[in-house]
């Protein structure tokens, strides 16, 4: 491989900076940038080995000399992260863990996998340290253990190891697998969720996370991290659905991601950007992980019934119902609210899209309006949801010809909810026909579900053009008042 040179990556002054200021201490660059480096990909955050030196002092040195900050990330490493102030270097972090020079060389061993292992000396910036052929498996694209054992030290490695397999397009050793499976226990309670949560964001933020995601599931750590799938297992094929409802679950990333490619190139830029400031997860992983759990709802629903002498599987309500399990999901493993909210959003109105198709009526202004209405913003990613589900539902009862339009219903509802999307665009731009204090002059209610509501009607036939001036608009909340009998 053609092997960079640290001291001439494309860096921030300050980061260049600091590096220069490093390598006058006994100081290694270890870890996932030096791996990411030689990939020629892009890294953030830089682990540093400190040999015989406080790591406290080396950041009390590195504040008089930088603008930044240094706080303790790990008392029992003593591992400290030091953060420039500078603009353009903020989203850099430094580690820093103190490492006597007789224990260096275990220093190097304790790591997870070869991968990670290489290292960089600063005094020789352009000399990398191989120990474990980590070089090598990167080329050969292979995720090795140093030492199965080490991945005891810290289970959440466990979960890591297919990280770095969906990262680097890697096959995984058999013995990490099986290894995983003979200790699963060791992933329990012990393993911080939010550590959990950024490592399977990150799975997901991959183009091909359908085949870690089901090696996650044969080594039994994804009914470890969601045990809501478990009741999945229970529910059998039946006239829709060719697979076990568990199974189903899964297709569903691999028919997402397979089908990703059919969907308007506006969407794809809006479901690769990230969900919110932070540059993981991505929309799409959003929308993954809801697609992972659409159904979570239907063990608790499912009934078996024999109608006019055929069987029927049925799972009244189990959207509403799938819709809480995702939130309390969401809650467990620390999501943000936004994103709780938007996963259980998801689930909630996975079933909208293909309801709103009743045969060959067409589909009205006033259903569309009230669907983008509903998901909102999130309808790109429900919309992807839908094409994975329609790809994955494929029973005996499903003919080519159901799957074809179920294709032209959901691209349609693309390009209407682009055209939505511009319309609130422009409606925005202008003072409103009547905006709430007008209507409450008007009427007299006081603010409330009353009039929250009327705003919402209003509102609606305003977007479907049924309305367009306000004395139009002053008009239709009057005989809204008539129709309801109110009188002031």
């Amino acid at each position: 491989m053609n092997l960079p040179n640290l001291l001439d990556l494309a860096l921030p002054k300050a980061v260049k900076d600091l590096i220069k200021v490093l390598s006058e201490e006994r100081v290694y660059l270890i870890g996932g940038f030096v791996r990411d480096m030689v990939l020629g990909l892009s890294s953030f955050d830089l682990d540093f080995i400190v040999v015989d030196k406080s790591t406290n002092t080396l950041g009390e040195e590195l504040i008089e000399r930088f603008h930044g900050n240094y706080f303790v990330l790990d008392e029992k490493t003593k591992t400290t992260r030091f953060v420039l102030k500078d603009e353009e270097s903020q989203n850099y972090t430094f580690d820093f863990t103190p490492v006597s020079a007789a224990d260096l060389e275990k220093d190097f061993q304790r790591r997870d996998f070869t991968v990670n292992t290489i290292a960089i000396d600063l005094k020789e910036p352009d000399c990398f340290i191989d120990k474990f052929d980590g070089i090598k498996d990167l080329k050969e694209k292979k995720i090795k253990a140093v030492k199965l054992e080490n991945l005891l030290d810290d289970p959440l490695r466990f979960l890591r190891a297919f990280r770095f397999g969906a990262l680097l397009g890697a096959e995984i050793e058999s013995e990490i697998i099986s290894f995983i499976q003979k200790k699963i226990s060791h992933f329990n309670n012990s393993v911080s969720v939010e550590r959990i949560s950024t490592e399977l964001w990150k799975i997901f933020d991959c183009d091909n996370s359908f085949k870690y995601i089901k090696q996650i599931s044969e080594s039994g750590l994804l009914e470890r991290i969601l045990p809501e799938l478990t009741p999945m297992r229970k529910v059998t094929p039946n006239s829709h659905h060719h697979l076990w409802l568990y199974d189903h679950s899964l297709e569903l990333i691999k028919t997402f991601e397979e089908n990703f490619h059919k969907i308007p190139d506006w969407a794809k830029e809006e479901l690769n950007k990230p969900f919110s400031n932070a540059l993981s997860p991505t929309k799409k992983s959003i929308a993954k992980l809801g697609a992972l759990l659409h159904d979570a709802g239907k063990p608790d629903t499912w009934e078996i019934k024999n109608i006019n002498g055929e069987e029927k599987h049925t799972f009244y309500g189990h959207d509403k119902t799938g819709a809480e399990i995702a939130k309390n999901i969401s809650e467990r493993l620390k999501f943000s609210n936004l994103i709780t909210e938007t996963i259980s959003k998801m689930v909630r109105y996975h079933l909208r899209p293909f309801q709103l198709s009743q045969g060959d009526a067409q589909i009205t202004e006033r259903a569309l309006y009230r669907f983008f209405r509903d998901v909102g913003d999130d309808t790109p990613l429900l919309l992807m949801l839908a094409f994975a589900d329609l790809h994955a539902t494929l029973g005996p009862k499903i003919t080519r010809d159901d799957v074809l339009n179920g294709e032209k219903l959901l691209l349609f509802l693309f390009d209407e909810y682009k055209k939505h999307e511009s319309r609130e665009i422009e409606k925005a731009k202008k003072p409103k026909l009547l905006d709430g204090n007008q209507i409450m002059s008007l009427t007299g209610l006081k603010p409330g579900p009353k009039l929250g509501e009327l705003i919402k009607e209003l509102d609606e036939v305003i977007a479907v053009g049924e309305i367009q001036t306000k004395e139009e608009a002053v008009e239709w909340v009057n005989k809204q008042l008539r129709i309801d009998n109110v009188s002031f």
